[in-house]
């Protein structure tokens, strides 16, 4: 058999590509002796190559381990093939050399295929050897030894180092286990190993849509293995070669398409559904109207949108997707919401990498190339950072950070251990009592969602203002949920001019609208001098919450102050701030988000805010417990913050605190009732927001009455609750303006 076969330059990498259409063997190395001879023979000739292809309706790529095993074996043939026969007998005997060469010839023409079984032949000449090298003449016996010193020990010996001569008599299914082919339909470009590593072991399974995910801890390694078994891998052949070539039609005739990708996107689906119906009516093919539906999908997918990162991304649970250059030479690899960082079985191509850009391009219609090699955009809820060279020398590389679709609540969070119900209550009482709030944490902490989760606890009747560069907070969400938001946006340098919009200038314009809630996505650069002097002279309206870098509340200090020149004076303005850090118990390599510190800025000091006075703990972690604990200074009403809040409520400091307890009961009794009733929906942000109305309505209420009773506050409030879960259990719509009678 000579399959067809060529080398190609991709980039700095040479392909070992073979022809298999229709090929009777299956194409699949690891399933085929003809295979496996052809491709190991044709690598003793192309030993550079950086990856092997066998090209048929679904296309099979070995690189990486595998493609160092089939290497390994053809460096082996390699060397057998030319043996100088002449010097493996004693040079006065030539009797044996036909046999022995006879003996290796059948071993040598074996091994391409079947190294195992070519290893078996060869241990059973030396076995047979060693049984007559004990008997015969002396010259019978020097030949023989020299026969297996200078052939067969370092033959065996080197066979004995390779992985596919070792895997014995289990035939085919050995060799399966060895070379774990990246497979793909030939209309993908990415690529999808199919079977998870051998020592993986099956820790979760689920589904995302029509594809199924499972999840594989890798024994030594302390990380996990997201496998995604996606549904266009179980095409049979015949829709895989009908969507094979309604693509490459496509291709050819370059449909006029609409500039916006999404709208192309809808095009090509349906120019895709029209033209595979027209085949199957033509040529008779045994494909249902539902199918042709589904792989116009499937086309629209991998021609005109995202490919198999759209999965990841519609998979709740995956937070970040990172595509590491060079493209390809590893897999993708993701932070998962359960299972922290794990590698996936996807690889990515140089065709994916540049089609990938290509649309991040045209959606954000920003330049991007030597000259502009980074690349920022939003896309939908999907934070999108690419760079290219010369910034990146190896090639194009992607993040992408996934926005949970609903903005996080304190109960969630809650929920999840990053904070404690009375911390809850604390940054609610704070958020109400429009004080100046920052969140600082190093990225991935949780800053943004934390502020987004802070921003549910101001009431839909103020007005907000945010201000973002990278849009990240949940603005539509909000307004949806009844909240007036008006959403700023600073757009960084594009080619050719210095800014879009400065952020002092946004802010400046944000001053002039009125007063309201502001809200910073983050405070990073001049603008913060600005928002200082707005807060000192009270033109920031109710409050300001921002976040900012940073692992405690005194590395705030010193970025504001000494990084952004802010006078220490004016840094008084800030009335508290919350850290939030991922930690590692005790070591551990799962890591954590945790909320780790509740300070407040005090207001005595005068010119070491960094003594004992300039900053008083609220609440702080304690690592033996896992969660945050009160300080003295909070529950004996020692803080400013809080005499200052009573101050402004025209109360006292102890009825402040049976607020923020108040508070902290609501938030725990949410979520103790959502685990046990199993509804989750009770944590989400509706029904948060509407707790908190109705908590506010029944304060209002006893305020009138100029006594208020926090225990019968909490009583009518659980009830409320209760009669509002037994309408969710029965279907019924709770609806958050009928408070009355609660």
């Amino acid at each position: 058999m000579s399959c067809e076969r060529a080398v190609i330059r991709l980039g700095d990498g040479r392909i070992l590509r073979f022809k298999c259409g229709g090929c009777e063997h299956g194409a699949s190395i690891e399933g085929s002796e003809v295979c496996m001879r052809e491709v190991v023979r044709s690598l003793a000739e192309h030993p550079e190559v950086s990856s092997v292809v066998l090209a048929d309706i679904y296309e099979r790529e070995y690189s990486g381990p595998c493609l160092a095993e089939l290497k390994e074996i053809a460096k082996i043939f390699r060397a057998c093939k030319y043996w100088p026969f002449a010097h493996l007998v004693p040079t006065d005997c030539k009797r044996c050399e036909p046999e022995r060469r006879q003996q290796l010839q059948s071993a040598l023409k074996t091994m391409p295929g079947d190294p195992a079984r070519a290893r078996e032949e060869l241990e059973e000449i030396l076995r047979e050897l060693r049984v007559r090298s004990k008997r015969g003449a002396e010259k019978c016996r020097r030949c023989r030894a020299t026969f297996i010193e200078r052939a067969l020990a370092p033959t065996l010996s080197a066979l004995g180092r390779a992985k596919l001569a070792g895997v014995g008599r289990k035939g085919r299914e050995g060799y399966a286990k060895v070379l774990r082919a990246l497979i793909r339909p030939c209309f993908m470009s990415s690529r999808l190993a199919v079977e998870p590593p051998a020592e993986a072991g099956l820790v979760d399974a689920y589904w995302v849509g029509s594809s199924e995910v499972r999840i594989y801890r890798l024994g030594d390694e302390l990380q996990h293995l997201y496998f995604l078994v996606s549904p266009e891998h179980r095409l049979p052949r015949e829709q895989v070669s009908l969507l094979h070539r309604a693509r490459q039609t496509l291709l050819k005739q370059r449909p006029e398409l609409e500039l916006d990708p999404l709208r192309a996107r809808d095009q090509l689906e349906h120019l895709g559904a029209d033209l595979m119906a027209k085949l199957v009516v033509d040529e008779k093919l045994n494909v249902e109207k539902e199918d042709v539906e589904e792989l116009a999908q499937h086309l629209a997918r991998f021609t005109a949108g995202l490919g198999v990162l759209e999965v990841l991304l519609a998979d709740a649970r995956v937070q970040d997707i990172y595509i590491d250059a060079p493209v390809g030479r590893t897999p993708i690899h993701i932070y998962h919401r359960d299972f922290e960082e794990c590698l996936t079985n996807i690889h990515l191509t140089l065709e994916d990498a540049e089609s990938l850009i290509s649309r991040f391009r045209a959606i954000s219609g920003r330049p991007f190339s030597e000259a502009d090699p980074v690349l920022d955009l939003n896309l939908g809820g999907v934070r999108v950072a690419a760079i290219g060279p010369p910034l990146s020398p190896e090639g194009l590389a992607f993040a992408l950070r996934r926005h949970k679709p609903t903005p996080w609540t304190l109960p969630q969070f809650i929920r999840a251990k990053f904070l404690t119900p009375y911390a809850a209550g604390l940054l609610s009482l704070l958020v109400d009592s429009q004080a100046s709030l920052l969140v600082t944490g190093s990225r991935g902490a949780g800053k943004t969602s934390m502020l987004a989760a802070l921003m549910l606890e101001l009431l839909p009747k103020f007005r907000i203002i945010s201000l973002e560069d990278t849009l990240e907070l949940p603005i539509e969400q909000l307004r949806q949920l009844g909240f007036k938001v008006q959403a700023l946006r600073v757009q960084s340098a594009v080619s050719g001019s210095d800014v879009e919009l400065r952020a002092e200038d946004a802010l400046r314009a944000a001053l002039r609208l009125g007063e309201s809630v502001f809200v910073i996505g983050e405070v990073r650069g001049p603008e913060v001098k600005t928002l200082y002097e707005a807060m000192r002279v009270g033109a920031a309206g109710n409050s300001v919450m921002g976040t900012i870098h940073g692992a405690t509340t005194r590395d705030v200090f010193e970025r504001v102050v000494y990084d952004l020149g802010i006078p220490p004076s004016s840094f008084k303005a800030t009335d508290a701030i919350a850290v939030a850090v991922p930690i590692r118990p005790r070591g551990s390599v799962a890591r954590t988000r945790r909320v780790v510190q509740i300070t407040e800025v005090r207001k005595g000091w005068r010119e070491d805010p960094m003594s004992e006075e300039g900053f008083e703990d609220l609440m702080i972690y304690d690592p033996e417990g896992d969660k945050l604990e009160p300080t003295r200074a909070l529950t004996g009403l020692k803080s400013q913050l809080i005499e200052g809040i009573a101050r402004k409520w025209g109360t006292k400091p102890r009825e402040v605190l049976r607020n923020l307890e108040l508070r902290a009961e609501v938030q725990g009794a949410l979520v103790e009732t959502a685990a046990r009733l199993k509804k989750p929906e009770l944590l989400e942000a509706e029904f948060s927001v509407r707790s908190n109305l109705v908590l506010h309505t029944l304060l209002e209420e006893q305020l009138r009455r100029k006594r208020v009773d926090y225990r019968d506050i909490l009583r009518h409030w659980r009830e409320w609750l209760t009669n509002s879960t037994r309408k969710i259990s029965q279907g019924c719509e709770v609806r958050h303006t009928n408070f009355t009678g609660v």
